[in-house]
């Protein structure tokens, strides 16, 4: 599946990815059918704020 990818400041790339997986017994798989962004996510992207490649932003 393809994904995009947040590797640092003004770096980003659609990458393939492998199609997830039920591994606990506790876990779901949704299926997006359409999305958005925020204005966070463009200042996340264009560089500010700092966040570590491949990070989730609340971690």
């Amino acid at each position: 599946m393809k994904a995009l990818v947040y590797h640092g400041p003004g770096l980003k790339a659609v990458e393939e990815r492998p199609v997830p997986k039920v591994q606990d017994a506790g876990d779901a798989i949704v299926r997006i059918t359409k999305t958005t962004i925020c204005g966070t996510d463009l200042h996340i992207l264009k560089g500010g704020p700092q966040l570590r490649a491949g990070a989730h932003p609340r971690t």
